[in-house]
């Protein structure tokens, strides 16, 4: 959410303008407000994709370090 005079925000997901002081969807998890339902749905699914992708990530790395730790397993028991 982008601040703007007054109390007035705009929201990341569509742009448009809304009075914060007025009516706001406030998500705590992702420490921001929007002006629709919808907005803060499609900012949820975003957060849960990037989430999704760090974890793969992280599955990732820890597998190809333990492919490390066992090559260098191998190479210290020649």
């Amino acid at each position: 959410m982008s601040k703007g005079g007054g109390g007035l925000a705009n929201c990341n997901i569509c742009g448009e303008t809304y009075d914060e002081k007025t009516y706001q969807i406030v998500v705590p998890v992702l420490r921001a407000s929007f002006d629709k339902i919808g907005c803060a749905e499609i900012a949820l699914q975003r957060q849960l994709r990037e989430a999704t992708k760090q974890a793969a990530l992280e599955e990732t790395l820890l597998h190809e370090v333990e492919r490390l730790r066992e090559q260098l397993r191998e190479l210290q028991s020649r």
